[in-house]
């Protein structure tokens, strides 16, 4: 996959929900694959939270986790070149949020509106916390 050039795009919510080993991030990553991470929303992994994501693939550490849940996703869709990581000529489309530390994102199961404080898209607030 790494000679290849193919972005594996692991779907950790699906294993974690069916009880299935967790995908091989470590041992894609170290064989130079880029990993991205996505949902899998369907019917056996009802999940639309990003958040859940990231830190599914435990042996992962953070920032290629979130690596994997942006550049990578964003290159896994070839739109790498304007999405995907904070740039200078690229779409900002950001989430904003209000934790006093990244774990935070991943501590509450329940919901993460209460940290999110704003939602960016194309540069334009389209969401703000009252």
């Amino acid at each position: 996959m790494a000679r290849a050039g193919t972005v594996g795009v692991l779907l950790p919510t699906t294993a974690h929900i069916l009880r299935l080993p967790p995908p091989p991030a470590r041992a894609m990553i170290d064989a130079g694959v880029p990993v991205a991470l996505g949902t899998d929303f369907n019917p056996n992994a009802f999940c639309l939270s990003m958040v859940h994501c990231p830190p599914a693939p435990a042996e992962a550490k953070l920032i290629e986790a979130l690596t994997a849940a942006t550049l990578h996703a964003a290159h896994s869709l070839r739109k790498a070149h304007a999405h995907g990581s904070i740039e200078p000529g690229k779409c900002a489309d950001l989430v904003i949020v209000d934790a006093p530390r990244w774990e935070h994102l991943v501590y509450q199961l329940g919901g993460t509106d209460h940290v999110i404080s704003h939602v960016i898209k194309a540069g334009a607030v389209v969401h703000e916390r009252k």
